[in-house]
């Protein structure tokens, strides 16, 4: 059996939180339906935030990501857009860091080149917005979407200018109808098991997730994991 080995480069210590968990089920997804062969797909490893403090250029860091991933299958980076789409952030955060990369590769550096970007819009707080019932189902609690202040409907998310408020103010709100002595919640509490409950067909309805996991399957389909 093959074993799918991701590193993860993140931009924050929350992300870290959410993100590999859902990069590993989504793979599993992917190749569930498009896999050559099986494969036992390994939670990404999150690369150290050393590298923020050791240099001082996005392009040098995501070259350093590169350089400790080499022998990995892919590198997952993640940038969140901080805007309405995600053009912006692939353009300046993403595109001239893989270029160094590819560089280094021709130059036969051991690197990892086998880059995909994750940029949800407006952050990752956003995709945890897409599925009401899974965050009902990790915080405890009975209120509607609209009672929580969320949006209707997945698609929607990505409209939230300051999905990290949202978040915390629908948590809040749930919190309040507790008994005072059960209020309080570290809201990175909910990361992590709530990237294992979301449903990832709602989460699809979000188009930058959406996009990851077409960029996500040709990485596949590059490796000849996945047809």
């Amino acid at each position: 059996m093959t074993a799918l080995v991701i590193a993860l480069y993140a931009e924050g210590h929350a992300d870290e939180r959410f993100l590999p968990v859902v990069i590993q089920r989504t793979a599993e997804q992917v190749l569930a339906r498009r896999g050559r062969t099986t494969v036992d797909v390994l939670e990404p490893i999150v690369l150290n935030h050393t590298i923020d403090r050791q240099f001082p250029t996005r392009e040098e860091r995501l070259l350093e990501a590169a350089r400790r991933a080499a022998g990995f299958h892919a590198l997952v980076v993640h940038a969140d857009a901080d805007y309405p789409t995600s053009e912006r952030a692939l353009r300046e955060r993403f595109v001239p860091g893989q270029a160094r990369v590819l560089q280094a590769r021709r130059a036969q550096a051991p690197v990892c080149d086998q880059m995909i970007p994750i940029i949800p819009v407006q952050m990752t707080e956003a995709w945890m917005l897409a599925d009401h019932a899974a965050l009902c189902e990790v915080i405890g609690t009975h209120l509607t979407a609209e009672q929580m202040s969320l949006a209707a409907h997945p698609h929607q998310v990505e409209s939230d200018p300051d999905p990290k408020r949202t978040l915390s103010t629908a948590i809040q709100k749930a919190m309040a109808q507790r008994p005072r002595r059960r209020r309080r919640i570290d809201v990175r509490s909910v990361y992590e098991p709530l990237a294992r409950q979301i449903d990832l067909m709602k989460l699809g309805n979000v188009p930058a997730y959406g996009q990851f996991v077409f960029d996500l399957t040709q990485a596949l389909i590059a490796l000849h994991l996945a047809i």
